[in-house]
């Protein structure tokens, strides 16, 4: 399992390229450039940080390192597909964004991903299309523009394929049992992608590009291997609670969370019994609230 900040993905199509929409019109849609501006900076940084990853392991991985850890041809050229996919998106961003007067805004961070072997690379490409989805899902209803949200519709909808090609064509699972995706919040993105981020350009001042209000949440540490039905510990710090707070676990599916009280440990972790029902759900998010 891949350890983010304050959600955990507990986890467990065909290539299409998104043609960039046309929205010339945007600005005089928008209400407000800045917010718009503000809410596509949000979206490269997360375009940014996926293409970083897919373009960075590919990079390491030859086509000969995927035959060698079993994989098909195809695979490989499904992840360069990917790849570009990532590219265009940011490409369209950072050209809207520059249309609504910050082309300053568009900078990119530099990243670090744990990827040393194929595997590594396939099991995390998982977990970050799980982000992506999920990001999207979330982000629709803060769009003042019904052209960036159509255009934010159509980017979900391959991210989306992306992530089912994984967990079928690649990792050879079973279609998730859901109905719905699950949404995440502003800060739940900017918290996990944060964990990958090494610099930023100099001079950059978050609070004046980004959407306003972002927070970094706690780093939550969870064992690299949990089953349903078995207890996990879980730590983290304890910045946003006191001794008096009783403490849950939520294991978000879709758009339902189910919360379980924490169990205090004695050396300042907490216990959770992770529930036998999250099998076969996909993307599982683990979080922490009062």
């Amino acid at each position: 399992m891949k350890l983010f900040r304050s959600f955990t993905l507990l986890a467990a199509l065909l290539p299409i390229t998104l043609a960039a929409p046309t929205v010339s019109s945007a600005r005089r849609d928008a209400a407000s450039d800045d917010y718009n501006s503000r809410f596509l900076v949000y979206a490269l940084s997360l375009e940014q940080l996926v293409f970083a990853f897919y373009d960075s392991s590919l990079s390491l991985l030859s086509a000969d390192d995927f035959r060698a850890a079993g994989h098909p041809d195809y695979v490989r050229r499904g992840y360069e597909q990917i790849r570009k996919t990532y590219q265009d998106h940011s490409d369209y961003l950072i050209n809207e964004i520059s249309n609504l007067g910050d082309p300053d805004a568009a900078g990119h961070c530099d990243y670090a991903f744990p990827v040393k072997t194929t595997e590594d690379f396939i099991n995390l490409s998982e977990a970050m299309q799980a982000l992506a989805v999920s990001t999207f899902a979330g982000a629709l209803e803060h769009s003042h523009s019904d052209i960036y949200t159509t255009a934010f519709g159509e980017m979900l909808g391959l991210e989306a394929r992306y992530a089912t090609w994984i967990s079928t064509a690649v990792k050879y699972q079973d279609l998730a049992d859901m109905s719905f995706e699950s949404p995440l919040k502003l800060n739940d993105t900017w918290t996990i992608a944060g964990g990958y981020v090494t610099s930023c350009p100099p001079g950059t001042v978050p609070d004046d590009i980004f959407p306003k209000g972002l927070n970094d949440w706690p780093i939550l540490t969870v064992p690299d291997t949990v089953r349903p039905g078995e207890s996990i510990s879980i730590s983290f710090p304890n910045t946003l609670y006191t001794a008096e707070d009783t403490l849950f676990a939520g294991f978000m599916t879709g758009m339902n969370t189910e919360s379980y009280p924490l169990v205090g440990n004695a050396d300042g972790s907490f216990s959770v019994t992770v529930p036998q029902n999250i099998v076969g759900k996909g993307a599982v998010w683990l979080l922490i609230r009062k």
